[in-house]
């Protein structure tokens, strides 16, 4: 009867793959019920409870403290060796007690601290149960995964849970918001106990039904055979590379637990957002981390999981330290426009974070072994995001009662002029110590070692598609001065600030890329794509702010984004190059950017582009060439400075490419244009 629970000592290529995507979707159902009782959700139904901000700090540090049951949980595995038996009982009883969470308003009385108690010990009785399956099932995918597809399996269903976590999460939004707004006030808390039994009826029977039709490869044998429990939970630590991956995840996890987990409360108390509001941002976070967990994935593969981490826990740090500004002390007129930024850019961060992590345990792990490494691994990760909203949330009631604040004032025989320039109360504090402490973490990742990982500044040139060339050659640019490798410089010492610009190129050259495919696939290419690449950059422009400052870097990922199309294009590529270039010229211009910096710019991307998609970059510089003289005299210049602009361009990211490019760039330059051959000569 209960044969399914048993390894299968053989899987046929065929059922790794069915079980595979069993495993996969089994996540998603399990994800989808936890986010309708974790993140904004539980703040707004722990505040509806009665909750100050050290309880609301205990029921977010509870799922993760909970991994200390990950301890007997490894010696189950290690010793019985049937993960599907152990971990999948125990996964359907965690799932049981969101019914009894869900029952507290009925049964107690609301607000009320027996309530909040009420609703505390039943998440510790969870936590009881989960860790069990999580250990189970980690060491589970590491048999049923190969390897080199770990990254790429991992950020497929991290993508595809955060899609479905979107649509629960907007939808359960909008039913506590309808609920709300037709019941009686004393029945209102009723909306999130009617939202988790829905959850647990549509997601909670589901997960544990499909992983239970997938199938558990056999366990490899044991390296040592009758080793004694502390002998189990002592070999990762005993080994010196293990013991810094969990010194730094255990100091990480604290550092931004301090603040995370009360950026609902902030947005729920201090800036007075609607439930669907904060749900609402949390889903632009989530939408942004399904766009670009593909690229982290596929940039772990290629550079290393600890290099992706770097990059993804520098812009984190950089988003903690924003949501100081998200207020002074009140909301302000750009209060929502920042939040949604960062609520981007920590969407881009997160997955980054959460998909290395998983990988780089499972990597630093033997073979044979995976269990207590990545379940060692999993408690200094539990015990540090447990911590940290506990004292998270003591520090946020203390600092209540405290104000800092720095003020600018003007004085003259006119009157006074003063203004808040910085104000920190409450938990604007745990933002900044987060900020503080993580930077201080930060470091210790460079003691990590991995095999193969690339440098960070190798995988941040990728990501952000070269732009330290283009910014050392901005000198030979007449009028180009405004952005100069010493600024780039400062910028890149900014923590987090250079992966957000990367992010920005790398957003920006795939929307162009878009654009151009769609426009493409319609009748009138050179009209539609100029008209959607140009509505791609100012959507770029608007968040960048400065256009000035970057200029030449957003027309240069603007042409070269066009130029991706794919093959079925190639033969309008003439086209494609003149109505990206057109879109790009006239959106700078409206901004008034130099059109020298402008010209510069598409010059070397469109150049770029060809070579990065395989197209002929001599072609593709006569176009652009073209484009540029039809363009001169709209944008106030001469055709002369036009292709000259475009030129050197062209010219500077053909010597960023190899020898052979640039000679034959060099050779096919137009007569008129001969200074600019022997400059590059």
């Amino acid at each position: 009867m209960l044969g399914f629970l048993r390894p299968s000592p053989t899987l046929t290529p065929q059922e790794t793959r069915r079980s595979q995507q069993l495993m996969m979707w089994g996540a998603v159902s399990g994800g989808a019920l936890f986010s309708l009782g974790s993140g904004g959700f539980m703040a707004a139904y722990a505040l509806a409870l009665g909750a100050n901000n050290l309880q609301v700090g205990i029921l977010a540090a509870l799922p993760p403290v909970s991994q200390v049951v990950q301890l007997p949980a490894i010696l189950a595995v290690e010793g019985f060796r049937k993960r599907k038996a152990i971990g999948l009982p125990a996964w359907f009883l965690g799932q049981l007690v969101w019914l009894l969470i869900a029952a507290v308003p009925f049964v107690l009385d609301t607000p009320g601290s027996l309530a909040i108690s009420a609703v505390i010990v039943l998440l510790a009785l969870r936590g009881l149960f989960n860790p069990v399956w999580v250990t189970a099932q980690n060491s589970w995918m590491r048999d049923l995964i190969p390897t080199e597809l770990l990254g790429r399996f991992f950020s497929r269903r991290l993508g595809t849970m955060t899609a479905v976590i979107v649509l629960v999460g907007l939808a359960g939004s909008f039913f506590v918001q309808w609920w709300q707004d037709f019941a009686p006030s004393d029945q209102a808390i009723y909306a999130y106990s009617f939202l988790l039994l829905g959850g647990w009826v549509t997601f909670g029977i589901i997960g544990p039904v499909l992983v239970g039709f997938s199938r558990e490869p056999l366990m490899p044998p044991a390296p040592e055979s009758n080793r004694s429990a502390w002998s189990i939970l002592w070999e990762p630590l005993r080994d010196a590379d293990f013991r810094r991956l969990f010194r730094f995840l255990f100091l990480w996890n604290f550092a931004m637990n301090l603040a995370v987990p009360f950026f609902a409360v902030y947005m729920l108390t201090r800036m007075d957002f609607s439930l669907p509001m904060v749900i609402g941002f949390t889903m632009v976070s989530q939408v942004a981390n399904v766009l670009f967990i593909r690229v982290w994935g596929a940039m772990a593969d290629r550079f290393g999981s600890k290099t992706v981490l770097s990059l993804s826990a520098s812009l984190f740090l950089l988003v903690i330290i924003g949501w100081v500004f998200t207020t002074n002390p009140e909301r302000h007129l750009l209060t929502i426009p920042l939040v949604t930024v960062l609520h981007v850019f920590a969407g881009v961060a997160t997955a980054g974070v959460q998909l290395t992590v998983q990988t780089i345990a499972l990597k630093t792990a033997p073979t044979g072994s995976v269990t207590p490494y990545v379940g060692i691994a999993g408690i200094g990760t539990g015990l540090g995001a447990g911590i940290g909203p506990i004292v998270g949330g003591a520090l946020a009631d203390f600092f209540d009662n405290h104000l800092f604040r720095i003020d600018l004032s003007w004085t003259s025989a006119g009157g006074a002029l003063e203004l808040s320039a910085l104000t920190l109360t409450g938990i604007d504090f745990l933002f900044v110590l987060s900020f503080c402490l993580g930077i201080v973490t930060l470091n210790l990742l460079a003691q990590l070692r991995e095999e193969g990982a690339s440098d960070r500044e190798v995988a941040m040139r990728d990501l952000i598609g070269g732009m330290d060339p283009v910014l050392r050659a901005v000198s030979s640019v007449p009028g180009a001065g405004i952005v100069t490798a010493a600024s780039y410089g400062y910028v890149k010492r900014v923590p987090g600030a250079d992966v957000a610009l990367g992010v920005m190129a790398y957003e920006l050259a795939s929307s162009t890329q878009a654009a151009v495919a769609s426009a493409g696939r319609g009748r009138r290419l050179a009209e539609d794509a100029e008209s959607l690449v140009g509505r791609a950059l100012g959507a770029a422009i608007d968040r960048v702010g400065d256009a000035g400052e970057y200029g030449i870097e957003l027309a240069r990922h603007a042409t070269r984004g066009a130029l991706h199309v794919g093959d079925d294009l190639v033969d309008q590529m003439e086209g494609v190059i003149q109505s990206s270039m057109a879109g790009s010229l006239r959106a700078l211009d409206r901004v008034a950017v130099d059109p020298v910096q402008s010209l510069y710019g598409t010059g070397y991307g469109v150049l770029q582009g060809a070579l990065e998609s395989g197209n002929d970059p001599v072609r593709a510089m006569r176009a652009a060439l073209a484009a540029a003289r039809s363009m001169a005299s709209e944008l106030g210049i001469t055709e002369d400075e036009a292709t000259r602009a475009v030129a050197q361009g062209a010219m500077n990211a053909a010597a960023d490419s190899d020898a052979e490019i640039l000679d034959s760039v060099r050779e096919n330059l137009p007569a008129e244009l001969e200074d600019v051959r022997r400059d590059s000569s």
